[in-house]
């Protein structure tokens, strides 16, 4: 392929001292929607296992950014150049500074200075787990990924913090400028291609209802285009200011999935396998046995592991199960890490 694909991913670390100053001086004000919970912003110290599966299973990948908050880990090296760190602060309006809402900063990415038109972005709780292709991620110039018309679940939780309000966000701002009699008229081999595996049992289901009701959600390593972004500012800006200017995330913020979803309305992707990605949502250390399994015996291309733990209580039991696969599965150092020597 001779266009240049770029990975992005964000990272924090919610246990710096200044960070934790700052932040905790906003939290105080904050109103009751925000979310300004712990796990938002804890690091479990996986950034280094996402670079290592980098470089081992995506050789290929032109140029990493890293979008942080001022935060530079002390063991990242630039790779040879293949590496470059973003202050976040860069991308932001002076007057929305400073923030500690990953929602607004994903929706600003295509302002990376030098950022290729197409990229990959990932969170740091991604890892690819076997060797990708570039066409696993951009065929015939569009991004990739399993697509499927959804209902939104109002899943309850006791602090009130599920992702159903940012879903409904996301779904309304491709709702007002598109309509979904058109988008499966126009792209219903797209929707009901075999690829999508089980996810066609949502769009039928959900067919009868004439407005759209959402979208699936993978939880994986997500293909855009800069074009996509521009495009979904220029047209829905209006939506997505009210996100920018938050300084936390909020019940009902817009995030990246409306460019994911704006892709899907436009016919603007080509369908990759179900099975390509897995997610798995870490409450208790059974969940995160089952992830460790899956890191172990490869069962995917990619996985996210999810940190929906809430009590500091075990914390770090439960997350050493994830990192001691991680670490059996990638226990080589790669040209991100700088050397044990230079450390020394």
């Amino acid at each position: 392929m001779s266009e240049k694909t770029d990975v992005v991913i964000t990272w924090v670390d919610g246990s710096d001292p200044q960070w934790l100053r700052k932040m905790e001086q906003y939290r105080e004000s904050a109103d009751a929607a925000k979310d300004t919970r712990t796990r938002r912003y804890r690091d479990w110290g996986t950034l280094r296992y996402l670079l290592r599966s980098i470089d081992v299973c995506l050789p290929w990948v032109n140029h990493i950014y890293l979008v942080t908050p001022g935060m530079r880990p002390d063991w990242l090296d630039d790779g040879g150049g293949k590496l470059t760190v973003i202050d976040q602060n860069t991308l932001l309006p002076k007057e929305c500074l400073p923030t500690f809402n990953n929602c607004a900063v994903e929706l600003l990415l295509d302002r990376i200075p030098g950022l290729a038109d197409r990229f990959i972005y990932m969170n740091d709780d991604m890892f690819f787990l076997t060797p990708c292709e570039e066409t696993d991620f951009f065929r015939n110039g569009k991004p990739c990924d399993t697509i499927a018309f959804s209902a939104i679940q109002a899943v309850y939780t006791p602090d009130g913090r599920s992702v159903f309000g940012i879903a409904a966000r996301n779904t309304m701002i491709a709702a007002k400028h598109f309509c979904k009699k058109d988008v499966f008229r126009r792209y219903w081999k797209k929707f009901l291609d075999l690829r999508n595996g089980r996810e066609i049992i949502k769009t039928l289901c959900t067919l009868p209802f004439r407005e759209i009701t959402g979208f699936n959600e993978m939880h994986t390593a997500y293909s855009y285009l800069k074009d996509t972004y521009r495009e979904v500012w220029e047209t829905a800006g209006e939506d997505l200011r009210p996100t920018i200017s938050s300084r936390f995330r909020d019940e009902f913020s817009a995030a990246h999935w409306c460019m994911r979803y704006w892709q899907i309305c436009s016919g603007n992707v080509e369908i990759r396998r179900r099975d390509f990605s897995r997610f798995f949502d870490v409450h208790a250390s059974e969940d995160a046995e089952r992830a460790a399994d899956c890191i172990q015996r490869k069962k995917a291309h990619v996985i996210c592991v999810n940190d929906n733990i809430d009590s500091e209580t075990g914390f770090w039991e439960t997350a050493g199960i994830v990192l001691k696969a991680l670490e059996n599965r990638f226990p080589e150092p790669c040209r991100f890490e700088v050397s044990q020597q230079a450390e020394g």
